[in-house]
């Protein structure tokens, strides 16, 4: 048996000043099917969102404290739908669903938004106890459940829906000749949170001017919305505007980000204090360092025997010079990865006793990490078209994002990049499809060439040995060690090590430090007479 649940729904459809030229939506409207939903009887509900007052609106942005949205498309114009998974927690609580329309790109904070608060109850089984083979009912917020016959032994279970605000039923007991007893019974469930906030884009440069919005809604037990609701920022770097009303229980204001990303993520937490009640809710918004700017090599091989491994580290950093993680870099040979959070990247080669012998260059790529959402664009000129790359806000690439130039559409790969053919209809500018104002003008705005990070190195390859001799120098002394042919560590071989003191026999064991050694200093393997030279400073 299905339970009329009653449920509030309430909408705030609201829209900022929109800027000059800007085809931002003049007013959002949601739509949630089922209207209220039941956890314990449905997983996921289809939201429909409404962009008002333009033909062909960019999509809309969604954010919601609880659950997931997913699955976003456009099935109209002005009309998108997506899916809102339900969170996956068992008590009854109040969700709110925003979806915002900036413009004039996806992490702007300028743009209409809609506000959709969603009651969520919980389906569940109440057990007790009561007289042998009594019916029970059991009445929560106006609705009557049962009755249900208890067992011999006096227990029942009831199926009841429970939405948020009631934590208490009433129970009525009738016994086989028709007595009734009553009592209330306490249905053990957490209070009802009664903030609950969002904020967009979720991810900002950490440049200290870069802007997050944020807006909480409050509600009282039963998520109808409340008035003069006095909410309290603590935690994170950034600063907040003073606040704004919005009406119906929604409160906006504007975050702006540090100038250091620190940990890389800021958490943000609100309260809201009525009496003895309190409510609060987290949200957090990332930092970023940016894009790489620049590869170097911190180590590289110069020289690899056939049949041996050659070995290079590479670091990639941020404008500011800092060491940047998440990077990747690609190379020939099948060599690349992704930096680790020392910004560096070691790289291994195995040279076999068929590759060629003589110099080879080594030149290297790196782009990233990757971002979410579009912000900039920018554009070069190539052979017959125009490249494309569309990146975040602190140009992090985006993928995925489609482009057009006249009557070409191409989407951006991992890089953030797209290649279009120019065309023969006189294309002027060349520009996201699903924001058109991010666009660059063909005539005025296009660059020399892409924006590459790169580095380079070269090592010698030589014939085959027996084993190779390695070093290497460092501040306190010098380190060796002997290889055999398959790259791996030798010990137990023989080794005449010589420098200004005079030469002195020793035996391999890994890799062995010398830190009482200066000038001139060979390492020989006594059996193969394979040798290595280095110059030790003082």
């Amino acid at each position: 048996m299905r339970v009329a649940v009653a449920a509030r729904l309430f909408l705030v459809s609201l829209a900022l000043a929109p800027l000059a030229g800007a085809q931002t939506a003049s007013s959002v409207e949601l739509k949630l099917t089922p209207p209220a939903p039941v956890k314990g009887r449905d997983q996921v509900a289809e939201l429909e969102i409404r962009l008002l007052g333009v033909e062909r609106p960019a999509p809309p942005v969604l954010r919601a404290n609880v659950g997931t949205i997913e699955n976003v498309e456009r099935v109209g114009a002005g009309l998108y739908k997506a899916r809102y998974v339900l969170p996956a927690t068992r008590f009854p609580e109040v969700a709110i669903i925003v979806a915002f329309s900036p413009w004039p790109h996806a992490q702007s904070v300028d743009g209409a938004f809609g506000v959709l608060r969603v009651p969520i109850a919980s389906a569940v089984e109440v057990p007790g106890r009561a007289e042998r083979n009594a019916e029970v009912t059991l009445t929560i917020g106006g609705v009557t459940f049962g009755p249900v016959t208890t067992k011999p032994d006096g227990t029942f279970k009831l199926p009841v829906v429970v939405p948020p605000g009631f934590g208490v039923a009433k129970s009525e007991t009738r016994d086989r000749v028709g007595n009734k007893r009553s009592t209330t019974i306490d249905l053990a469930l957490p209070p009802t949170d009664q903030l609950a906030c969002v904020v967009t884009p979720t991810q900002l440069p950490a440049d200290g001017k870069s802007r997050a919005r944020v807006l909480c809604a409050s509600s009282d037990h039963y998520g109808a919305p409340t008035k003069g609701a006095r909410i309290l920022w603590t935690g994170g770097r950034g600063t907040f505007t003073a606040p704004k009303d919005l009406g119906n229980g929604v409160t906006e204001w504007n975050w702006v980000a540090p100038r250091d990303p620190g940990a890389g993520l800021e958490k943000l937490s609100a309260t809201w204090k009525q009496g003895a009640i309190d409510s609060s809710e987290e949200i957090s918004i990332g930092l970023s360092q940016g894009a790489v700017a620049q590869l170097e090599f911190v180590s590289s091989d110069e020289l690899v025997h056939r049949g041996s491994a050659w070995g290079a580290v590479l670091r990639a950093r941020d404008s500011l010079g800092r060491p940047l993680k998440g990077v990747t870099v690609t190379g020939p040979l099948s060599l690349g990865g992704t930096t680790d959070p020392n910004g560096q990247l070691a790289l291994s080669w195995s040279v076999t006793i068929a590759d060629a012998i003589g110099e080879i260059a080594l030149p290297f790529d790196a782009y990233g990490p990757s971002g979410r959402e579009p912000a900039s664009l920018r554009a070069w000129s190539i052979d017959g078209g125009v490249g494309v790359l569309v990146s975040e806000l602190s140009g992090l690439p985006v993928a995925g994002q489609r482009v057009a130039l006249g009557g070409s559409i191409g989407t951006t790969d991992a890089h953030g990049i797209a290649e279009l053919p120019l065309g023969t209809d006189g294309p002027t500018d060349v520009h996201l499809v699903d924001w058109p104002a991010l666009l660059v003008n063909l005539k005025t705005g296009l660059e020399g060439k892409r924006p590459q990070v790169t580095a380079s190195t070269s090592v010698k390859v030589v014939r085959e040995v027996p084993v190779n001799v390695r070093a290497e120098r460092s501040n306190d002394g010098l380190t060796w060690w002997i290889e055999g042919a398959d790259g791996k560590v030798l010990d137990g071989r023989k080794v005449e090590l010589r420098d200004a003191q005079g030469p002195r026999a020793v035996v391999s064991k890994g890799r062995s430090k010398e830190n009482a050694v200066h000038g001139l200093v060979s390492i020989t393997d006594l059996e193969s007479r394979v040798s290595a030279i280095v110059e030790v400073g003082p």
